[in-house]
């Protein structure tokens, strides 16, 4: 009698290993574990769309500039490369003023546009007010463009103020990196020359330096 009651016993803790493991896959789906990444733009596709306001509160889209190339700048006042006065600041060193006649030069209808993505450890209020100071300060001409919530600097994968991206007149991305080789060569400069010429974008691509952008934290 006792040997029917051992093979029940080794039945049943069988049954409910079975019954476990099935329990353990069906919390474990495949669905759950997916994760979502946003996509970011790559040279040679077409651009992200935006839209932000600047310093005044006017509204900038990138549709705005259809048929015209577009420079883009990610700008920090508080960064020291960007544009807080110092002797590596783009801005402070005349490096952007210098530059942008010489887009002008060779492309008069070409459209420079500085965007911030400041947000960790300031109020929107505060990035305004300190980007205000900047322009006023350094007398910065092109519009500068708040990104407060992140997501143009994001979708353009900016990594560092400054990161530059030149876009072409069909809307499409051609350079992303660094503003220069900090020597004598400017990378954003030959690549409008290369479009207004009709000509390839070389480098298309380049590390860009600078300080990280300060996204606020999620």
């Amino acid at each position: 009698m006792r040997q029917p009651r051992t093979i029940l016993a080794t039945f049943g803790l069988a049954a409910a290993g079975l019954f476990a493991a099935a329990t353990a896959t069906s919390v474990a789906s495949p669905i759950t574990e997916q994760v979502v990444t946003a996509k970011v733009a790559k040279v040679g596709e077409a651009a992200p769309a935006f839209k932000l306001k600047d310093l005044d509160g006017k509204e900038h889209t990138l549709a705005d500039f259809k048929g015209k190339t577009v420079v883009l700048e990610w700008f920090s006042a508080k960064c020291p490369w960007s544009a807080a006065k110092s002797g590596n600041s783009i801005h402070s060193t005349g490096q952007v003023a210098k530059m942008m006649t010489e887009l002008k030069k060779a492309d008069p209808n070409v459209v420079y546009l500085a965007i911030d993505s400041t947000a960790r450890g300031m109020s929107r209020e505060d990035v305004v007010a300190a980007d205000k100071k900047a322009v006023e300060s350094l007398k910065i001409a092109s519009p500068v463009l708040i990104d407060f919530d992140g997501k143009t600097g994001k979708a353009y994968g900016a990594k560092t103020t400054p990161h530059m991206y030149v876009i072409d007149s069909m809307g499409m991305l051609r350079y992303s990196g660094a503003l220069g080789d900090r020597k004598t060569k400017n990378y954003v400069v030959d690549a409008v020359v290369a479009l207004k010429n009709g000509s390839t974008v070389s480098p298309s691509e380049t590390r860009p330096y600078g300080c990280g952008v300060k996204y606020a934290k999620r």
